[in-house]
């Protein structure tokens, strides 16, 4: 009795290591969230000043400094459909329709192509992690 319960043990204990679940590979609607900076526009310009935010819900801000006292802060939605993004996004009193084609995309970059044949590139911009304030003194 007692070898069939140690027995029962040790398979339940081996068997739950096997049952570990398998870490999935992040979709394109998953990788996409977060805040990405232009590195390089549709004219080859490396100097932009724009980031798009997407947010898990679907929604998103474009920000574009003009100059160093004006910000452009446009907001909008968008959604993943396969390798496509389509949004829009209220500029003022119009609204901007198009469906991106996601052509490269990972933890770091990310690669639109718009539907007029126009590259640009981004790199996600990493969170600063503020450091813990230590309450004892």
């Amino acid at each position: 009795m007692r070898g069939t319960v140690v027995g029962l043990v040790a398979l339940w204990v081996g068997g739950s290591v096997w049952a570990a679940p398998v870490p999935k590979d992040r979709t394109e609607a998953e990788k996409v969230v977060g805040t990405w900076k232009m590195v390089l526009d549709s004219r080859g310009n490396t100097d932009t000043d724009v980031e798009v935010e997407f947010t898990q819900g679907g929604k998103m801000t474009i920000r574009q400094r003009i100059d160093k006292d004006t910000l452009s802060v446009y907001e909008g939605s968008y959604r993943v459909v396969g390798n496509e993004l389509p949004y829009e996004v209220k500029q003022d009193s119009l609204v901007k329709k198009e469906t991106l084609t996601i052509k490269k995309i990972t933890a770091d970059e990310l690669v639109f192509v718009d539907p007029d044949g126009l590259k640009e590139e981004f790199v996600c911009v990493k969170k600063k992690v503020e450091p813990k304030k230590d309450d004892k003194k």
